[in-house]
């Protein structure tokens, strides 16, 4: 891994090179080893002292993975929905309730046998309540009461209630039994499946974008190398034009073409080098976030080279679709989209139903002119009551349930042609990505040839225009043909490393490494 390095302000550069001159000033003797030309970002950020990071696509990958922006805000989604879960199971977690009252009331005369009377009340209760996975509602309570009667020898002026209290409604057709309970918590599950696998497409689209603006710097700095070769090589033709001008072999006006070339060739170096500059933001902005002072300031340079030797070999897209349909994110996330589907059709043809409901209740109950009496008969059970019933109730026509299910039904139809659409649109994409591999690799050894012979046709132009056989129209074209090789050739080899990664991406194993 190379590790990322810092130009120290007064200290040697990292990549320290010397800068190369404006014009050659002649041929250079083939004993001589020329290092490459230095690139003026890269001379600038030497120069300044800024910080200089040399990153290998493996360290490319590594940092984004930790450092995006956007993933650090995609990877709350698994966690909401993980909240949505648990907010799904909390419908099943015991209640405990209680109240207090206190009230007055007052009757006036009604006849002799029904004199005025006031009446004071206190009650409370306690109670405890649980709903159970089959629908069924569990309820258990103390009720406790105190009554003050006065103006009545009909009621002792003081009297004590306790009463224990259970009861269990279960129904027996809508809303009833397990499947239908515990289906928010299946979607609720289904959902954090889901947003995993959203976070996790998530991930594979940031880092191919990641391999691809690597790739693109990567690209700019070696094009703009090939760029100021042609440069030189037109300088170098403007030379002899104005050597040949010297010893009046030519006349004046022959070098207005060589002068012309040489401007169009500083144009290319200029918006070349601008290239540059708008790779490397773009590589940044996905690597880095906005907690470092320094983040435009980096000097990036690629450590991982451009240039790749392909495998000639054929590949078998089979296995790789079959790779594809287990890993793919996308295509999990719309499995679960289809089992969310499932769960709210269950729901939905139950709630089609009729209600019919068990209802049972149990009491024991103590009314005594002491509390601790009423109590003791209340806990003892002295007095028990009981009761079992059936309760039975359905809408008129059930039109709102009926739309419900149909609606369900059609969902559920619709996620699985989603599903099968995008089964297809995997294993397209594979196919493609691997005849663009296949594709690419013969087209490499296509421009590699090319850019051989375009070099070869160029030095073959320049030998006879120094005997006279050429012109320097002729050599132009020549330098021409070899830049738009190169470039073509360099173009190839970034096209083949991104289609790299497009193939690990349409299977769904494009990682970053740990």
């Amino acid at each position: 891994m190379a590790r990322a390095q810092e130009a120290v302000p007064g200290g040697q550069a990292p990549a320290a090179v010397a800068p190369a001159p404006d014009a050659p000033s002649g041929r250079a003797k083939a004993s001589q080893p020329q290092e490459p030309a230095p690139i003026p970002v890269d001379h600038e950020a030497d120069q300044q002292g800024a910080p200089v990071r040399l990153l290998t696509l493996e360290d490319a990958l590594r940092i984004g993975r930790r450092q995006n922006v956007g993933l650090r805000s995609a990877e709350l989604l698994p966690e909401q929905a993980r909240m949505d879960l648990l907010y799904a199971e909390a419908g099943f977690e015991p209640e405990l309730y209680g109240n207090a009252s206190y009230g007055e009331s007052e009757s006036p005369t009604r006849s002799q046998f029904q004199p005025s009377t006031s009446r004071t009340t206190i009650d409370a209760a306690l109670g405890w309540r649980q709903r159970v996975a089959t629908g069924g509602l569990f309820d258990l309570a103390f009720r406790p009461a105190r009554y003050e009667t006065s103006g009545s020898s009909a009621f002792p002026d003081r009297q004590f209630t306790a009463e224990w209290a259970a009861s269990y409604r279960q129904p027996l057709l809508r809303s009833a039994w397990t499947d239908y309970n515990l289906a928010p918590i299946n979607s609720a599950r289904l959902g954090v499946n889901q947003a995993q696998h959203e976070f996790d497409r998530a991930v594979q689209d940031t880092l191919l974008g990641i391999v691809e603006a690597y790739w693109e710097l990567a690209f700019a700095r070696e094009n703009w190398r090939v760029v100021l070769s042609s440069l030189e090589v037109a300088r170098e033709q403007l030379r002899i034009t104005e050597e040949r001008i010297r010893v009046k072999a030519l006349a004046p006006r022959d070098r207005v073409a060589d002068e012309a070339e040489v401007a169009r060739r500083q144009e290319e170096l200029i918006t070349a080098e601008n290239l540059i500059r708008a790779r490397e933001d773009d590589l940044r902005r996905l690597l880095f976030d906005a907690t470092d002072p320094s983040l435009w300031r980096f000097n990036l340079r690629p450590a991982t080279p451009i240039m790749v030797a392909p495998d000639p070999r054929p590949r078998a897209f089979e296995p790789l679709v079959d790779v594809a349909l287990a890993q793919r994110p996308d295509l999990g996330s719309q499995r679960s989209a289809v089992a969310r589907a499932e769960v709210a059709q269950l729901e939905a043809d139950r709630d089609v139903l009729p209600n019919l409901d068990l209802v049972g209740s149990w009491s024991s109950d103590g009314a005594r002119d002491a509390f601790h009496q009423a109590w003791s008969d209340a806990s003892n059970i002295e007095y028990p009551d009981w009761s079992v019933a059936l309760e039975f109730s359905i809408p008129i026509g059930n039109h709102a349930a009926r739309a419900r299910q149909q609606r369900a039904a059609l969902e559920v139809e619709r996620q699985r042609r989603l599903l099968h659409a995008a089964t297809l649109d995997v294993t397209k994409e594979v196919r493609e990505a691997v005849r663009n591999l296949q594709s690419l690799t013969q087209s490499i050894a296509a421009s590699g040839e090319s850019e051989r012979l375009a070099k070869s046709n160029l030095e073959t132009e320049q030998i006879k225009l120094s005997v006279g056989a050429s012109t320097a129209f002729e050599v132009q074209r020549r330098n021409q043909e070899l830049s738009e090789a190169r470039s073509r050739h360099l173009r190839n080899q970034l096209d083949y490393r991104v289609a790299e990664s497009r193939l690990l991406h349409a299977q769904g194993i494009l990682e970053a490494p740990r």
